[in-house]
Formats: structure tokens, sequence, C-alpha cells
């Protein structure tokens, strides 16, 4: 099998998540918080570290600002609908995907677009330009979930703190495969997941805060128990339990443990260049091929395409009888696939990970060479 399918999922995990997952059942499957006994305490412990390596990863400061949720889609709910009102002003990209659209719309706040396929330079002017006495936040992705392409990220977030505005990013395809220091980044608050880029498995997510931002200005937008200040008739003000309502995903935060020491292992700037040395290879191997029509090309970590005369579910499938996994339709993010004229027929996205090979690059380029031409 080549799965090609990354920024839906990572596959194969490495073998410490696994290992780290069958250890917590066995071991330390209590519920942290919830208790004083040795497995509650054992449980409580592999959270905790769990904390302290992802605010390492991203550059958190305290491993407090690190609050787990079941997913980055939860994580940038929490963001958007805490933070942002009907009576406030957002700028977001106009490629967004529904985890942070929908969120968006759902404020009732006046939103304003920047171009993202527009030169750096032009973005920052589109952005400054559009703040406003009200703007609440700039709110977008760090890259692309559809075709490859990066935000410049870190002057965003350095014109927002010079305009005295919050800064949110959805990390989906971007966390453990671009170095990313939340605070000489100018992030305020960073949503991630840890399924894909971290190896994690599903179901864990993560809220980090950054240590220049008073979380307070967040309103919990979930309540229930926090295994402290049962009496208070509100969630408690300190991080993470403000934003932790509930039982943690405890197996997946031992897993995503596991997945960032897997990534640190390797380093986040190797693994980026593997990635885009096998997104490099397919393209070309097969840029020439008049029946294959890439979307947007630049390097990255995934690629766009469709094939002439088939739909692209026609593609996937076809695919998938060689044995080859990828993903075809409209990847959650509507306003993306019109900025490619995508948005009626959809298209095949080739997603990559660190245990893809040149020679899955090599064999996924003459099978789908072969399926153009049929």
């Amino acid at each position: 099998m080549i799965y090609f399918d990354n920024a839906a999922t990572s596959c194969p995990k490495p073998s410490e998540v696994i290992t780290a997952v069958n250890g917590f059942i066995r071991l330390a499957n209590g519920n942290p918080g919830r208790g004083g006994h040795a497995l509650a305490m054992r449980a409580a412990e592999e959270v905790y570290l769990c904390r302290k390596k992802v605010s390492g990863l991203f550059g958190a400061g305290e491993p407090e600002r690190v609050c787990f949720t079941s997913g980055a889609t939860a994580a940038l709910n929490y963001a958007i609908l805490g933070l942002i009102g009907r009576y406030d002003h957002v700028i977001c990209s106009d490629i967004e995907h529904n985890s942070v659209r929908r969120p968006l719309l759902q404020t009732g706040a006046e939103i304003s677009y920047f171009n993202a396929f527009a030169d750096e330079k032009t973005i920052l002017e589109e952005i400054d330009s559009k703040i406003k006495h009200n703007t609440k936040a700039v709110v977008c992705t760090y890259a692309s979930n559809v075709f490859p392409l990066v935000l410049p990220i870190s002057d965003i977030g350095a014109l927002c703190r010079k305009r005295g505005v919050a800064f949110i990013v959805d990390g989906a395809q971007t966390a453990g495969v671009y170095s990313t220091d939340i605070r000489e980044s100018g992030i305020d608050v960073l949503c991630v997941p840890a399924h894909k880029g971290l190896y994690g498995i599903t179901g864990c997510g993560a809220m980090i805060v950054s240590p220049d931002f008073d979380h307070k200005k967040i309103k919990p937008i979930m309540s229930g128990g926090s295994g402290v200040a049962s009496f208070d008739p509100g969630m408690p003000d300190e991080l993470p339990e403000r934003f932790e309502a509930g039982t943690l995903p405890t197996v997946a935060v031992a897993a995503l443990g596991a997945g960032v020491d897997f990534v640190l292992s390797k380093g986040p700037s190797e693994i980026l260049c593997h990635e885009q040395r096998i997104q490099r290879r397919v393209y070309e191997n097969l840029k020439d091929n008049e029946k294959i029509r890439f979307y947007r090309y630049a390097p990255g970590t995934l690629l766009l395409f469709n094939l002439e005369g088939k739909t692209c579910e026609e593609a996937a499938r076809l695919l998938n009888g060689y044995g080859v996994c990828v993903r075809a339709g409209f990847h959650c993010a509507p306003d993306a696939h019109k900025k490619t004229a995508t948005d009626k027929t959809g298209a095949v996205r080739a997603s990559f990970s660190v245990f893809n090979t040149v020679k899955q690059a090599d064999r996924f380029s003459d099978i789908l060479d072969h399926i153009s031409r049929l």
C-alpha cells in the first residue's frame, strides 16, 4: 500500500506511539485530577509530561499554556467563539478550512478577507489596511490543506502585535513539520491536532496560548468538571483547567507525547525537507504529462491535481485499485477551491509524511501516468 493521505491523518504511526498507547492502557489508565490513587496519579503524570513536551516544541513556556482538546477543530472553536463576539471585526484569509470558516460565521462578527495568493508584502499591507477600531483578531491557517501554500505567519504575527490585535493560527497542516515558536512568531493562540504531523492518534489536539496573551480574554465555551474548584459556579480562571471541561482523552494524550518525542528525534526541519523531496519527485515525474493538471504547485508537503476526462472521485477510485490512498473531493475548504476554480469539480490531493519513500513516489507516478492515459 502507498499511503498519500497524510493531510487527513498520518499513517503509519511510529512504533513508539503504539507502545505508548498500550502502556498507558495497561499501567496508567486512571482519570487525572479525579482521584489520589496510583492509576490516577500515573495518568496525571503522563498528561503533565505531554504538556511539557508540546510546550517545548512550540515555545509556549509554561506547560499549563497547553490546553488539551478533542482536536484542532475543537481548539479553534474554543479560541474563536471564546474571543470573538457579534460586534467585533475579524480578518482571515480567503482559503480557510471550515474549522475556521464556520466558527467565524457563527460569531456573527464582521469578517474581512485577505488574498492568500498575493505576495508577502501585499498580504501584510492588505491586513494592515483592514484593521479597524473594533478588530478583535486575525485568524488564519499556517498552511493550506488543499494546495501547497504557506502564509507568512511570523510577519503577520509581528503586524498583529504592533496593531494590538490577537492572532489565532490554525496549525493543522504544519504542526510537527514547520518549526514554530509561538512567541517568536507573534502567535497568541495556536491550534493543533495530535494525529497528523505530530504522529499521535485521533481524538486529541491542543489550544496553545502564548505567555504574552491574557488567556482570560477567551471565555470558556464549554463547562463541566475540571477536577478543581468543584463548588465554584463557573470554570476556573487558571490554565489549563479553564478550557478542559470533562475527562481528557488521556490515551490520545499519551500517544501525542510519544509522537512529539518521535518528531523531535527526527527534527521538524528534516521532516519538512523529506516531505518536500517526495512532493518534488512526484511533480517532476509527472509535470510534462498533459493529461494531469496540477494546481498552485510550490514546494510543500502535498499536491492537488485532476486528470483530464475523469472526475476526481474516479481518479481516486482507480488509484485505490492499485493500493494507493489519496483523497478526492472538496477537502472541507470551499473558499480554497474557489481560488483554483475547482469548486464545481473538486480535486485529488496527495499528501506526504516522513514514512514515504522515493520508491513510493516513483511507483505512484507510474500508476498515475498509466491511469491518466486510460
